[in-house]
């Protein structure tokens, strides 16, 4: 290695522009805090992504708990001064989000926190996140019993038997039959 090469090595060391292993910021992670409630992982591409806020009504949710994803940087000396290294790209943080919330059961994120560098990487993200509940079905209420519709009189049933044998709808035979069982309820 010629001595200029070296100098130009030890100038790239010294301002950080050539790193040696296990320098620079630490990796990213994910960490939930919430519960699980029993509930089987869904597919991470089910998932629901609500940013600004919690679903709107009518919806109903219950918040499990929160997952943040941390992408930590760092300032690093350059040629031309310092610059921010590290962090992720936010749609990264999002769908790592949504694998860890998806682990849990949960339909998906809302109210998403997010903070970023000087250099517009995302450092931190943080959401809560839910599942949606069923619908409430009404209490069933009671039917009021229908009030009975008032038997005929004995009267009204012979008037009625009399009219079906003058339009000829029962033979004499039925007419007295039935004339007889109504008298016998006297």
């Amino acid at each position: 290695m010629r001595a200029g090469q070296t100098a130009l090595i030890l100038v790239l060391a010294a301002t950080g522009g050539l790193c040696a292993t296990g320098c620079g910021p630490p990796q990213p992670y994910v960490r939930y805090d919430g519960n699980h409630f029993g509930r089987k992982a869904k597919p991470v591409d089910d998932m629901e992504v609500l940013r600004a806020g919690p679903p709107p009504a009518p919806a109903r949710y219950q918040d499990l708990g929160t997952v943040e994803v941390t992408c930590p940087s760092q300032m690093a000396q350059t040629f031309g001064g310092a610059a921010s290294v590290g962090g992720c790209n936010y749609h990264w943080a999002v769908r790592r989000a949504c694998e860890r919330a998806a682990e849990a059961g949960a339909d998906g994120i809302h109210s998403i926190d997010s903070a970023a560098s000087g250099s517009g990487a995302t450092v931190s993200l943080r959401a809560s996140v839910f599942v949606r509940l069923p619908r409430r079905v009404a209490a069933a209420t009671p039917t009021p019993p229908q009030p009975k519709k008032a038997e005929p009189t004995v009267q009204e049933r012979l008037r009625q038997l009399e009219e079906l044998k003058k339009e000829e709808l029962i033979t004499p035979e039925e007419y007295q039959k039935k004339r007889a069982e109504i008298l016998e309820e006297i």
